[in-house]
């Protein structure tokens, strides 16, 4: 870090601190996002040591200060240096001494800690930030800064060859990327970007790596496909991978885990993962944050131990304790997983697993790339190595990779979207929508082409619009304008997040270079509805990803190139607006779910405050459902998904181009 000459701070590493004026932005340089606060009276900033905090940081500062506003958090702990957690501030003020952390997520980790107290806080309900945070102090205070990036590149690349034993040696390093080896790896942004790995002609470990070395070990026999699917354990256990006669777990020298192999073994190491995970989460209440948690109150009188007491255990005591317990008894927790990627025996193909392990998203194997089963809408997305995929699955070739390994999502309230021709979603279409029920710090731009030229279309390809669709022909030459084709090999390095089109046909070998010009690219069979499209956008705008808006807007039959659990913008709230499913059982009677996923591109094992009960101060994993206790009447239905949110009923099963309010749908 270096101090320019104004009292601004520059950083090369994954976050950054500038000073203007009196405020102090945070941001995440690696995953885009960032925080705004006020510092009142600061003159400047001062490097500081991560020797202040408890956990892991990339970077830090400190400031002088009487007050601090803190915009842009989504939820904020108050814990102290000794490891006593105060709770959530949900409202109202309170008073806390010194040694003490104000822990905060938004778009990126943020730790502010103060050593010498007292200190005042607040929260903001009116005024032109609501939902800030206010920080007071008596007299001029040392505030020391800290922020964790929520995304990460490989901090090293290994090379393997066509030898399953080679393989084997690199997945015993996978684990080298996480930062602690505790339960608190469950936490994402303590798990880091697993090593990259890349095909070659012999083996090379690069000496930065080391093993973890957790008495956990997998043995598999020497199959490349039986390899790749174990390389999720080899990550999260921080195992060591062995040949072996079959695939076993070996936990120290007391426990040994048959496995099975090939389709049973996915399924092993699937119910494996999702298992520890739960019960990590359980464990590290024992650690840095000890919020109440629904899966805490209703697994602990099932567990055969008292989860905390597990916590300076190392890893293969703790899961020696959970294979004491069912996965049928842990399974009702498990989080929905985002995504499957599926991937051919090849080393070839072992290049894409770290970018799947980076937010612990599932590996399977087939001899054709794809999955075994069609994709429906209860189960995750499919990522798949092959190139030619049917409906519902996104192809993910080395291209769409490396694009998506350096995504960057913009600012929501900046957002643009791009519809271009005669049958493309229109004005009229957006016509009363009210963006700013979704809080997105701004009002996106919505733009409309009836026709384009080549060289337009090549120029506003080059714009960083959130979304584009293309709703003139598209051949497997390139995209048909009003004066002849742009090729594809002719498209500009863009910045676009999703692009749309028709592509009636099954070969996509040629469209390849799409990716020059966007992250994703959605194909669809037929020409797709002009509302559906719309309000694909709106979503896609919002905050959610290509996925889960597809879905959303009942966009059907869609192929993609590239992955589809991203989001192409993000809100300054840090995720976004939650989907709350609404069935109606009689004229008055309605039932409630909420859907806790937020569309981050990294969320297994975070939490989130529950949302249908406010008295509660109560938090459950991320990819779970939260549903209401009994029916709810109308208006109390009313109050509880007000504003910020995403409606799913049962009684309007067509789309309409803007999403309905909730009092829409009641008039209904």
């Amino acid at each position: 870090m270096t101090q320019g000459p104004t009292g601004e701070q520059t950083a090369s590493g994954p976050v950054s601190f500038s000073l203007e004026g009196d405020v102090l932005t945070v941001r995440d340089e690696a995953g885009g996002g960032e925080i705004a606060m006020e510092v009142d009276g600061a003159a400047s900033l001062t490097p500081a040591t991560d020797a202040w905090f408890n956990v892991p940081i990339d970077d830090a500062v400190s400031v002088e200060t009487t007050e601090i506003e803190v915009r842009q958090g989504t939820s904020t702990q108050i814990r102290t240096d000794d490891g006593e957690h105060y709770g959530s501030i949900l409202d109202g003020e309170f008073t806390v001494g010194g040694g003490t952390y104000v822990d905060i997520d938004g778009a990126l980790k943020l730790l502010l800690y103060v050593e010498e107290g007292p200190m005042e806080g607040s929260l903001i309900e009116n005024g032109p930030t609501p939902g800030s945070l206010l920080l007071t102090f008596e007299k001029p205070t040392r505030v020391v800064i800290g922020a964790r990036s929520h995304h990460e590149q490989p901090v090293a690349t290994m090379t393997v060859t066509d030898d399953p034993e080679d393989l084997m040696t690199a997945a015993s390093y996978l684990g080298s990327s996480i930062k602690e080896w505790s339960a608190e790896r469950s936490w994402p942004t303590l798990r880091g970007h697993p090593p990259g790995i890349e095909y070659g002609d012999e083996l090379h470990i690069p000496d930065s790596l080391s093993k973890p070395g957790t008495e956990v070990t997998v043995a598999v026999p020497r199959d490349i496909g039986d390899v790749l699917r174990v390389m999720p354990l080899a990550h999260y256990f921080g195992a060591d991978v062995v040949p072996g006669e079959q695939a076993e777990l070996r936990l120290g020298a007391q426990h040994v885990e048959p496995l099975g192999s090939g389709q049973e073994l996915e399924q092993s190491v699937d119910d494996l993962l999702g298992h520890a995970l739960v019960l990590d989460s359980l464990v590290r209440i024992g650690g840095y944050y000890s919020m109440p948690r629904y899966e805490y109150d209703e697994l602990a009188a099932e567990l055969p131990f008292y989860p905390p007491e597990l916590y300076d255990q190392p890893i293969h005591r703790q899961l020696l304790e959970y294979l004491e317990v069912s996965f049928e008894t842990v399974a009702p927790y498990v989080s929905t997983w985002p995504a499957v990627g599926t991937l051919r025996p090849t080393a070839d193909d072992a290049e894409t697993v770290p970018y799947l392990l980076n937010t612990l998203l599932r590996v399977h194997v087939t001899d054709d790339g794809l999955p075994r089963e069609p994709s429906t809408l209860d189960k995750p997305v499919d990522l798949a190595c092959s190139l030619d995929v049917p409906p519902g699955v996104a192809a993910f070739p080395p291209a769409a990779r490396e694009r998506a390994s350096r995504h960057d999502r913009r600012a929501a309230g900046e957002a643009t979207l791009l519809f271009v021709g005669e049958d493309a979603p229109g004005p009229e279409q957006f016509d009363g929508l009210d963006w700013e029920r979704f809080e997105l710090g701004g009002t996106p731009t919505v733009d409309f082409r009836r026709s384009v030229s080549r060289e337009e279309l090549r120029s506003l390809l080059a714009e960083p619009y959130a979304y584009v669709h293309y709703g003139d022909q598209v051949t497997e030459e390139g995209f048909v304008c009003s004066d002849g084709v742009l090729a594809f090999e002719d498209l500009p390095d863009g910045g676009v997040g999703a692009i749309s089109f028709e592509w009636p046909r099954a070969p996509t070998a040629s469209l390849v270079g799409i990716h020059d010009v966007a992250t994703v690219a959605c194909l669809f069979e037929e020409s797709a509805d002009a509302d559906a499209l719309a309000q694909f956008g709106i979503y896609l705008a919002v905050g959610r990803s290509v996925a889960t808006s597809a879905d959303l807007a009942g966009v059907e039959h869609a192929r993609c190139l590239g992955d589809a659990t991203l989001s192409m913008t993000r809100r300054p709230t840090g995720h976004a607006p939650l989907v709350y499913d609404v069935r109606r059982q009689e004229p008055d009677a309605y039932e409630v779910l909420a859907r806790l996923d937020t569309d981050q591109h990294d969320t297994l094992g975070q939490i989130i405050a529950t949302r249908l009960d406010p008295s509660q101060d109560r938090y459950q994993l991320t990819g779970t459902v939260e549903q209401f206790d009994g029916p709810v009447s109308a208006a109390t239905l009313a109050d509880l998904v007000a504003g910020d949110t995403i409606l799913e009923v049962d009684w309007r099963p067509t789309a309409t181009a803007t999403p309905p309010s909730i009092e829409e749908l009641l008039s209904e």
